[in-house]
């Protein structure tokens, strides 16, 4: 109904073209991302490597030994972006990925620490206030408990996650509500750009000059580009990384976005990449919460010899 009263359509008509993008595969998965900050981390990283003869796993892998992937993004050109949250305390490590990931190659890496309001505006009309940017949402057991139900089914009716949690209905809509508004949570969907014949998707990743420029830049991209907005992704983007994804019918309209973003003051420089697959981790989001749950769980990576060093 939400839907249809802001596209002009029937809720029936909505439902409809829904159904039909899931069952064709347009819609590939419906996801819940949680905000890392609420977890505990405190350093976002996105890199940019061009994986030529390396093995996607073990690069994920190896990641994992440093911080937790939250996505991973595979682009043309054997191009992949990997999007990961570190806790403090744990950055030096950093410095080894570069030769720890051959055959890849490093192109980019973007690490700043992360906000409690990082990557979850969707619109300018939901950025965060000055005043909430360093306010962090403390998880109740009440909270943990609900995010684990939406994180193995995003679209779980609140009734459902009632009688899943024991949780009065009433309890879960507050605390669902309070949740969304701290931007803790932020739901989305991943369109699998096979299936979308007719347009290209691709991503862009902004670097802003400093965090003062954050507001402005947003505002200016949701004006100008709205029309070609899927969304702004949730990852985990260091704060001074804006990372959106787009659609177009071809090149020259990517392009022409392009250079319109690294107009922009503020910007410092912009890359495009043109997606063909991505893919979202929640293992560890489920490993913090039985962690603060006290509910033992598997260990999330392979121990690989090569980094076990680091690890001191």
């Amino acid at each position: 109904m939400s839907i249809g009263s802001a596209i002009g359509m029937t809720s029936k008509s909505v439902k409809a073209r829904v159904d039909r993008m899931i069952s064709t595969g347009v819609i590939e998965k419906f996801v819940l991302k949680v905000n890392p900050v609420a977890l505990g981390y405190g350093i976002g990283c996105m890199l940019i490597v061009r994986e030529h003869a390396a093995d996607t796993d073990d690069i994920i892998n190896r990641l994992n030994l440093v911080g937790d992937v939250s996505i991973h993004s595979k682009c043309m050109g054997g191009i992949s972006t990997f999007c990961l949250a570190i806790k403090e305390g744990h950055e030096d490590k950093l410095r080894l990925l570069l030769d720890s990931l051959k055959p890849a190659s490093v192109r980019i890496i973007f690490t700043s620490k992360l906000s409690p309001s990082s990557s979850t505006s969707t619109s300018t009309s939901t950025l965060p206030s000055s005043s909430s940017m360093n306010k962090r949402h403390e998880l109740t057991e009440t909270d943990l408990r609900i995010i684990k139900c939406l994180i193995s089914n995003p679209r779980m009716e609140m009734n459902d996650i009632a009688r899943e949690t024991s949780i009065s209905g009433r309890t879960v809509n507050r605390r669902l509500t309070k949740l969304k508004e701290d931007n803790v949570l932020k739901f989305f969907i991943l369109c699998n750009p096979v299936h979308t014949v007719g347009y290209i998707q691709f991503a862009l990743v902004v670097n802003t000059l400093d965090r003062s420029s954050y507001h402005q830049i947003v505002g200016r991209i949701y004006e100008q580009m709205g029309e070609n907005i899927l969304f702004q992704l949730p990852v985990t983007d260091p704060d001074n990384v804006l990372t959106f994804l787009l659609f177009s019918q071809d090149i020259f309209a990517a392009d022409s976005i392009l250079k319109k973003v690294e107009s922009f003051d503020g910007v410092k420089r912009v890359e495009l990449f043109v997606l063909t697959d991505t893919t979202s981790y929640d293992e560890w989001v489920l490993r913090e919460i039985d962690k603060k749950l006290n509910i033992p769980s598997a260990k999330h990576t392979e121990e690989l010899g090569p980094l076990l060093e680091i690890s001191g």
